[in-house]
């Protein structure tokens, strides 16, 4: 994998961590403190892979247990640290709520299912240690955006799905009650084959192929793995509300991506929406705080005010 996500805050004490819930937070060996929020550096939280870190931002002054988001950064399948989405878990926390930022494992030397069962796993995580953290267990969302957005839904509308859930403790459950998807990928079909999406998508040969690399086969429009890997395929009455916020000058992710699950949700009873920008392009770009503040309002409206 070349150099691995987590090692931008190991340590000795972090590698010696065992199994249980206890031990797991006492691997977090180093903290960070302001007036508006502590973070717990560090914490190993998936037993599928130890060097694996979580970083756990938790807002001052709440007298009673917060929502948690899951922070997924992007970066196209490639295995993160999740460090350059550190304001997203910075912003979350000074409006309120908790945020897990996480390291996840990519290509080139794993897959979709390597990968979504990471982001799984910290859920899972999450549950276990929220009672010593002010967390509330009820109410996990998850965030991201590009392959985080394209991972954020997938952990929302996969819930319950053995086959997606990875090594770990099954005493606790995976499921997440929100998601905001920013630019992400849901059906990875449909991006290669519909002409007005491969339109928007000067380089969509290469994003072929490392997509392809991530799914673990070539493409083809009907591989068991590439509909797996897109959430559009897993869409169900149970899943959570997720929000969906795309630029319509994205030349990375069409825009269309949005619509389309969107719609899809909907049509399964789920009251999902989708928000647009005319300009920003798949970063979002000159926007300022908007897209977020717009996913604080959400998380806000699905999973309790702080």
């Amino acid at each position: 994998m070349g150099s691995r996500p987590g090692l931008l805050f190991l340590s000795a004490a972090v590698v010696v961590a065992c199994g249980t819930a206890a031990e797991l937070v006492r691997g977090g060996d180093r903290s960070d403190t302001n007036d508006r929020f502590a973070v717990r550096m560090g914490l190993p939280y998936c037993e599928a892979d130890r060097e694996l870190r979580m970083d756990l931002f938790l807002p001052k002054g709440a007298g009673r247990p917060v929502p948690c988001v899951i922070v997924i950064q992007g970066g196209g399948f490639l295995a993160q640290d999740g460090q350059r989405f550190r304001p997203f878990a910075e912003y979350l926390a000074e409006h309120g709520m908790a945020a897990a930022l996480i390291a996840y494992r990519g290509r080139p030397d794993h897959t979709y299912r390597d990968t979504l069962a990471d982001v799984k796993a910290a859920v899972r995580f999450v549950r276990k240690v929220g009672g010593q953290y002010n967390i509330a267990v009820d109410r996990i969302g998850a965030m991201g955006r590009s392959a985080g957005g394209t991972l954020a839904a997938l952990l929302a509308v996969t819930g319950g799905m053995k086959e997606f859930e990875g090594i770990g403790d099954s005493e606790f459950s995976s499921r997440i009650q929100a998601a905001v998807a920013y630019a992400g990928v849901f059906d990875f079909v449909a991006r290669f084959t519909d002409a007005q999406q491969i339109a928007l998508q000067p380089g969509h040969k290469k994003k072929m192929e490392t997509n392809g690399e991530w799914i673990g086969a070539a493409f083809s429009a009907d591989n068991p793995d590439w509909l797996a890997a897109s959430a559009i395929r897993h869409v169900d009455q149970d899943d959570p509300r997720i929000l969906f916020l795309h630029c319509k000058d994205d030349a990375t992710v069409p825009w269309m991506q949005s619509r389309d699950m969107c719609a899809k949700m909907r049509e399964a009873g789920v009251a999902s929406k989708v928000e647009y920008y005319e300009t920003g392009g798949h970063g979002f770009k000159n926007l300022g705080k908007e897209p977020m503040a717009e996913m604080v309002r959400f998380f806000r409206e699905t999973l309790g005010e702080p």
